[in-house]
């Protein structure tokens, strides 16, 4: 959510799927965001279960009183570019990319609308936290890596024989 109805201000997120089949710990895990590495301070557990999401908010009470999303979030600080494009990217708790995405806003954005890998292309997305995403005109989509249900940018990270993934709405 990099452009949210009014004020972005505390109102942004990113959200994360984790499609690999193994619970992740995101403790000290990095979000990189305009040349900075921002802490993720979670509200509870700091792990996403396997086929689960999580949240990256600008300010977690806020995106809670704002959807009344009860899975798991992570309290950060940050603001996106809401015209032309950023870099934003995941590291892990030793600081490396776990991957990155530069996004660009669309011509027709909206305020309210997320961006969306769907069916292989970005596009702007109905704001769906905790469930699978949905374009603009009410679509599900096809998501990358494999996954079918519509989520972002798949991002995987190697440990020992295990290949976890994560998808990143923004």
């Amino acid at each position: 959510m990099y452009d949210a109805v009014g004020t972005d201000t505390g109102h942004e997120w990113v959200e994360l799927y984790n499609s690999g089949g193994e619970d992740v710990d995101l403790t000290d895990w990095k979000f990189y965001e305009n040349g900075s590495n921002h802490g993720l301070a979670p509200l509870d557990s700091p792990i996403i279960p396997s086929g689960g999401y999580a949240i990256i908010a600008d300010v977690a009470t806020t995106f809670k009183s704002d959807t009344g999303y009860s899975g798991v979030i992570f309290d950060s600080t940050f603001s996106l570019i809401n015209t032309g494009g950023e870099t934003i990217a995941l590291k892990d708790g030793g600081g490396a990319t776990v991957d990155t995405v530069t996004y660009s806003v669309p011509s027709d954005s909206e305020e309210g609308k997320t961006l969306g890998l769907l069916s292989g292309s970005w596009e702007l997305n109905n704001a769906t936290p905790g469930t699978e995403n949905e374009s603009a005109d009410g679509e599900g989509g096809s998501g990358s890596g494999g996954h079918t249900n519509g989520q972002n940018l798949v991002i995987s990270k190697k440990e020992e024989s295990t290949n976890p993934n994560y998808i990143m709405n923004i």
